[in-house]
């Protein structure tokens, strides 16, 4: 399959596995406001909103407040806590690696081979759905794990792929996916 088109796939199981995602932190009681996300030139992640000239990468912000009356942040224990901040930290990291992955669709001739691998963004989005489905805390940490471990292996393999690229537009991923990797593992 051609480059442009694995990378296509791999962004699309990987957007289905965030949209899987948004309505979980809803309902753990994380208030998320996802801005406009755009990246340069324009580009955007598909179905989040429409291109503007010239827009950069902003962050996703996150509050654990709930204003519907739900369980309050105080009233949490320590494991549902950690769960929730693990969550939003999951999803941080797939929206920032969504972004290097559309900007490198854009920006990368078509000659640079990557070895994106489909498989562990089908994974994801799998693992995703099965998470979603969980009632359990247990179960949803355990899911949440596999998910989170399936998604640094997808930034390290992304990672050791680019380190073996020569261009400056390589050189600027490898920071970025070097970023996303330490905050996948920051406990």
């Amino acid at each position: 399959m051609p480059r442009p088109a694995v990378i296509r796939d791999v962004i699309s199981h990987q957007a289905k596995a965030l949209h899987t995602l948004l309505p979980l932190l809803e309902q753990r009681g994380i208030q998320c406001t996802i801005p406009d996300l755009f990246i340069s030139e324009g580009a955007t992640i598909s179905g989040f909103s429409p291109p503007q000239a010239g827009a950069q990468q902003t962050a996703m912000e996150m509050s654990s407040d709930n204003p519907d009356g739900g369980p309050s942040p105080r009233c949490l224990t320590l494991a549902q806590r950690a769960s929730r901040h693990r969550l939003s930290r999951v999803v941080r990291s797939i929206l920032e690696l969504l972004l290097v992955e559309e900007n490198m669709l854009q920006h990368l001739p078509l000659d640079h081979q990557f070895t994106m691998q489909i498989k562990d963004s089908i994974e994801f989005r799998n693992t995703c759905t099965h998470m979603a489905l969980q009632t359990d805390d247990r179960r949803f940490d355990q899911d949440l794990n596999s998910a989170q471990e399936c998604l640094i292996q997808i930034v390290t393999n992304m990672t050791w792929d680019t380190s073996s690229k020569t261009c400056d537009f390589c050189h600027n991923a490898q920071e970025q996916l070097k970023q996303i990797l330490q905050k996948l593992h920051e406990d």
